[in-house]
């Protein structure tokens, strides 16, 4: 997919290609692009033209740039004796250590329900493990995820080779709060009576929270879309998704994501 401009700083189509090398090429005069915080500075970036060398959108070289994540961690508690059978274990979340405080001095991040694992779940993680194990302790388990902010850094980033390959620099942040949260989780939950604690940090493979790659902004010379998620460069282009994001909560972004879309298409002008 590529996105088509004209010569009166708009977009004029976006151009769909199949596997077969057909291709659709769709107008209109309104254009939104909601793909995510690494699919929508691929096809900006993608999309570069004699008129636009560095890209879609990107006069300002912020396309890309400053991508955050979520240092996430695993936090797995066990115990022996009978299976668990808990229901709707995903509804669980804390925010008690997510604020600076007398004990804290800085924001940790959120801990919730991560959804039920099973031994196949984890088998990757722990290959050496025999499967009849894994699933005995999954069994008989508390699963939850913790989560903390990431810092904007313009090193973190998207870029995309001339065939269109993605990829990604990320170097994460708040690492040494990530670490006090996974620390903290893990003392209550064996308080809860769960002796047994696993953890498995995640990574760059993370990048389910993806977002910050085409950041919201006053200036044009630092942002890629204005406070209404309108392109600086681009009169007719809006983006509205969590690319714009110029920081990031330790919490799942979709509802941020959601309200951020019908603001944008209120104050937009858009319906």
């Amino acid at each position: 997919m590529r996105i088509e401009t004209g010569e009166k700083n708009s977009v004029q189509a976006v151009r769909f290609f199949y596997p077969d090398k057909r291709s659709h090429r769709v107008t209109g005069k309104i254009f939104v692009i909601a793909c995510n915080g690494i699919e929508t500075p691929k096809l900006l970036l993608f999309s570069k033209d004699d008129r636009n060398p560095n890209g879609v959108a990107n006069g300002s070289g912020m396309v890309g740039r400053n991508y955050m994540g979520h240092p996430t961690t695993f936090i797995i508690g066990s115990r022996p004796g009978r299976d668990l059978k808990i229901t709707f274990e995903k509804t669980l979340g804390l925010n008690d250590w997510y604020r600076a405080g007398p004990d804290t001095p800085y924001p940790l991040g959120n801990v919730q329900g991560l959804g039920k694992l099973f031994g196949e779940t984890i088998k990757a993680a722990r290959p050496w493990a025999p499967l009849g194990l894994l699933s005995a302790i999954c069994r008989r388990s508390v699963d939850f995820l913790a989560q903390s902010e990431d810092l904007p850094l313009a090193d973190n980033r998207v870029t995309v080779d001339p065939s269109g390959r993605i990829h990604l620099r990320w170097k994460p942040t708040g690492l040494k709060a990530h670490a006090e949260l996974v620390a903290r989780a893990r003392r209550a939950v064996r308080r809860a009576g769960f002796p047994f604690v696993f953890t498995q940090s995640l990574g760059i493979v993370a990048t389910s929270h993806q977002c910050g790659t085409a950041r919201m902004g006053v200036d044009a010379g630092d942002s890629v879309v204005d406070p209404t998620g309108r392109s600086h460069d681009l009169r007719n282009l809006w983006i509205a998704d969590s690319s714009v994001f110029p920081s990031s909560a330790a919490v799942n972004p979709a509802l941020t994501i959601a309200a951020l879309s019908l603001r944008i298409a209120d104050r937009g002008g858009l319906v």
